[in-house]
């Protein structure tokens, strides 16, 4: 006969099998909590992976856009500036003396001796301002019919006034205002500024005709003329445009003989201030030297005998 249970010894046994079930069930549980968490992070992490790699790419997307429409309308920008902007061969007028401290900073010995030259014609010869004159073979003749135009001056007393319609235009305006708005609209058009400059080396070229024939008759010319046709280069007209004429606009611009011949043409004085020969007896220079008869005056200012640009008083 088995011997009786004891009750206390059943209780605990009943109490450590309860305690194991428990612990497994907790031990479940958790496993599949940290399953389920293990699991639900994953998910989150590849879904935050997703957002942040599309978040990536569409900021991408959007940086290219912003480039891309950033260069469109840079360009278009330029475009119609281009298109509806007057270029303007001779432009406004600004100070002298802050336009030779933009263009000549520095302390070497051509920069000092340009600010001194600048100084002594806003001081001495009491220059303003200046127009800047496009860079170019033809500024020196752009310079001078500039100033003619805008100025009204009248045209050479051996021209015919059918002979050179636009100068008339202009010489007939009274009202300086209308002029100048005038002249912004010549020297905004390419094609009608060369067409003029190349006119004025045809009247250049009937003007070193005649003079020829009168040399060739004996008749007293002028020196520089003289000098013209000792030259090799240019011993008569034909010479003279083949070898140089031609060439003024496309290749060279005017040297001091074409300047004598331009202001004898057109029947003015060309008064030049050469900066670079600052503190000489060539600082201002007149073209032609000795005028036959009193002619107007115009003034061109250049600091290398090669680009002018237009003093104003």
């Amino acid at each position: 006969m088995a011997a009786p249970k004891n009750p206390s010894r059943v209780r605990e046994r009943a109490r450590v099998r309860a305690s194991a079930a428990e612990s497994d069930q907790v031990h479940s549980w958790t496993l599949v909590t940290s399953q389920a968490l293990d699991t639900a992070w994953r998910i989150a992490k590849g879904s935050v992976m997703l957002a942040v790699s599309l978040l990536v790419a569409t900021l991408c997307y959007f940086r290219r856009l912003h480039l891309y429409l950033e260069h469109w309308l840079k360009w278009w920008i330029g475009y119609l500036q281009r298109k509806f902007k007057r270029n303007l061969s001779v432009e406004a007028e600004v100070d002298l003396l802050s336009y030779c401290a933009r263009e000549w900073k520095g302390e070497t010995p051509r920069a000092k001796l340009m600010r001194k030259a600048y100084e002594e014609l806003f001081w001495r010869h009491h220059i303003k301002c200046v127009r800047q004159v496009k860079r170019d073979n033809y500024d020196a003749l752009r310079s001078v019919l500039f100033q003619i135009f805008s100025q009204g001056l009248s045209f050479p007393s051996w021209m015919k006034e059918k002979d050179i319609v636009k100068w008339t235009e202009f010489s007939g305006i009274k009202d300086y205002h209308k002029r100048g708005s005038m002249c912004n609209i010549l020297f905004s058009d390419v094609i009608l500024e060369h067409k003029l400059y190349e006119a004025l080396k045809f009247i250049m070229l009937y003007q070193v005709t005649e003079v020829y024939e009168q040399m060739k008759t004996n008749k007293i010319i002028p020196s520089l003329f003289r000098l013209l046709f000792s030259r090799e280069t240019s011993s008569d007209p034909l010479s003279f445009m083949m070898n140089h004429l031609n060439s003024v606009g496309d290749t060279c611009g005017l040297d001091q003989i074409d300047m004598f011949i331009l202001g004898y043409s057109l029947e003015v004085k060309i008064k030049v201030f050469r900066l670079f020969k600052f503190n000489s007896r060539d600082f201002a220079v007149w073209y032609p030297e000795e005028p036959l008869r009193e002619w107007p005056e115009i003034s061109l200012l250049t600091e290398n005998d090669r680009h002018y640009h237009i003093p104003v008083f």
